[in-house]
């Protein structure tokens, strides 16, 4: 008895969540050729398709880790966008930019070319020294030689705000607690003299 559409699709989606792509990928082939009028089939088997590797779409089968990648044709060597594709893929960004600087002087009609070597523009970092004659002159700092500046005027008005105001008080003490006694003081012999003058 033949299988239905939606026991293929389930044997496919089983398929793909034990990693056995390929297998998935036959199994959507069935499906498509049971109903090929269903585009949501055909997008999930290029989802699927697209999680391959390329050498897995030529072998047909997933590489091991320890199998080693199949070699390139020794006797076709590599275009330059080829070889900035590598620099790119690596994170060398101002080797792929030279690579693909390279291919578009070779091919300058080429748009794909042309658009690749602005993205990678954007990656690059600036790689180009700075015009420092044209750089802002900013003042030198001050020298630690330079003459002391008078006293602030926060400075000025707090000493002009403990001031005495019958003339030149005794400094105020360093304890907090007398200090503040000090200044009470002086309040209370303020108000004093300001009503025996009233």
């Amino acid at each position: 008895m033949p299988e239905s559409a939606a026991e293929l699709e389930q044997r496919a989606e089983r398929a793909i969540r034990r990693g056995e792509l390929h297998a998935a990928l036959a199994l959507f082939d069935e499906l498509i050729a049971l109903a090929p009028d269903d585009e949501r089939i055909r997008q999930r088997r290029e989802s699927v398709r697209a999680l391959l590797q390329p050498a897995e779409l030529s072998t047909g089968h997933r590489p091991e880790p320890d199998e080693p990648e199949p070699a390139p044709a020794a006797d076709r060597t590599l275009t330059d966008a080829e070889q900035g594709e590598l620099h790119a893929s690596a994170g060398r960004f101002l080797e792929a930019l030279r690579c693909y600087e390279r291919a578009l002087a070779a091919a300058p009609d080429n748009q794909l070319v042309r658009e690749r070597l602005e993205e990678l523009r954007e990656l690059a970092p600036p790689g180009g020294r700075a015009d420092l004659a044209s750089a802002e002159q900013l003042p030198a700092p001050a020298s630690a030689h330079a003459p002391p500046r008078s006293a602030a005027r926060s400075t000025k008005v707090a000493d002009a705000s403990f001031a005495p105001i019958g003339g030149q008080a005794a400094p105020l003490p360093r304890d907090p607690v007398k200090m503040l006694e000090a200044l009470l003081e002086r309040i209370r012999a303020g108000r004093r003299d300001a009503s025996t003058r009233a």
